[in-house]
């Protein structure tokens, strides 16, 4: 979380661990706020509207619930929010955090519903279902002049912010440019030869390359579990899978110089791989759910299932998405949240493909 007043607003990509932080902060009180965003020109011009309004209902809540006795310097940093320059990087939906001493503001590559909420606590429950696990995926593009991160869910793509990893083959090794046509003159062997000053790039100095991006990813992933595919042509995918250290990585990937795709050619090139992946996932624990059931160690029984959550017996929670009734969906939420916080994985399924017989399940781990 950024202490306000300390740092400038900053929009960053969501991470597992930001939740992490939420749901720990203490004081109050704490404003979640979540608007639906464009990506493109005309629509996104609505947005900073739109957030107007929103932060106009926060004063009201503030003012009335918590009586806060200067509701507008609590809100002025996100007023900074309006100003044009913000909305140029949007991808589909924006969730903002506020205490009187902490921010935090998120791009997510994926719709949320329209909500200003003041409580004692943050309001997490649509990043649980953006952080379930047939929901999220990321993708890698390497090139010699360009490293990248996307985040990826079924709307598209959006591109992460990264610390600690290196840009390029030039700020991993420290050596001079090579032109573009490098990547196009693909020798046998292990040395590949670029046109550059005299000098060969070899496989050492690939790995080399790969290794200082592992080394970035690794700290940035640390507590992640999602795909990963890897962008880059065809005879950087063998070396790459040396140096590479995250669990997550599929073994099929994208083929082909990505370093000028922009999102939509990414998510159209990656969605039918990593959504193959999430499929066979839920069948294997849906699979998994039918055996234990009957054993003690799975459960469609919400009570039964709520007691073990907070235990932290849950190993595997599926919640139906789009409850019909608003008390029904409530409670689904507060217990994927307690089965998250505890290590769980979630899924949300359409309510025709949840296990059992009711709108939750649960496989236990002991």
């Amino acid at each position: 979380m950024k202490r306000a007043g300390e740092i400038p607003v900053r929009i960053e990509s969501f991470r597992l661990e930001a939740l992490k932080g939420l749901l720990a902060d203490g004081a109050g009180p704490h404003l979640s706020l979540y608007l639906p965003t464009h990506r493109r020109h005309p629509d996104r011009k609505q947005d900073s509207t739109r957030l107007h309004s929103l932060l106009h209902r926060a004063k009201e809540l503030l003012e009335t619930r918590y009586a806060v006795g200067d509701a507008e310097a609590f809100l002025e940093p996100l007023r900074q929010l309006e100003e044009e320059p913000h909305w140029e990087h949007s991808l589909d939906g924006l969730a903002v955090f506020r205490t009187e001493t902490s921010m935090a503001i998120y791009r997510l590559p994926m719709a949320v519903p329209e909500i200003v909420v003041v409580a004692d606590t943050f309001h997490t429950k649509p990043l649980l279902r953006f952080l379930s696990a047939n929901a999220r995926y990321l993708v890698l593009s390497v090139s010699q002049n360009e490293v990248a991160l996307h985040e990826g869910t079924s709307y598209g793509t959006g591109a992460v912010d990264l610390h600690g990893v290196p840009k390029s083959f030039r700020e991993a090794i420290g050596v001079p440019d090579f032109d573009r046509t490098f990547e196009s003159s693909y020798l046998r062997g292990a040395v590949f030869h670029g046109r550059g000053p005299g000098r060969e790039l070899k496989k050492e100095e690939l790995l080399r390359f790969f290794n200082g991006i592992d080394h970035g990813l690794h700290e940035y992933l640390k507590d992640e579990k999602v795909p990963l595919l890897l962008a880059a042509v065809d005879y950087y995918h063998p070396i790459y899978k040396q140096a590479n250290r995250y669990p997550g990585l599929l073994e099929e990937g994208l083929v082909g110089n990505y370093e000028r795709a922009n999102e939509d050619k990414i998510h159209a090139d990656a969605w039918p791989i990593v959504s193959r992946v999430f499929e066979a996932r839920v069948d294997a624990r849906k699979e998994r759910f039918a055996e234990r059931m009957g054993t003690g160690l799975a459960s469609d029984q919400i009570e039964e299932i709520g007691r073990a959550a907070v235990a932290g017996r849950v190993e595997c929670l599926f919640v139906a998405e789009d409850e019909s009734a608003p008390e029904d969906a409530d409670v689904l939420d507060d217990l994927a949240e307690v089965a998250f916080q505890r290590g769980a994985e979630v899924y949300v399924l359409p309510r025709a493909s949840m296990p059992g017989t009711g709108p939750i399940a649960a496989i236990y781990r002991f």
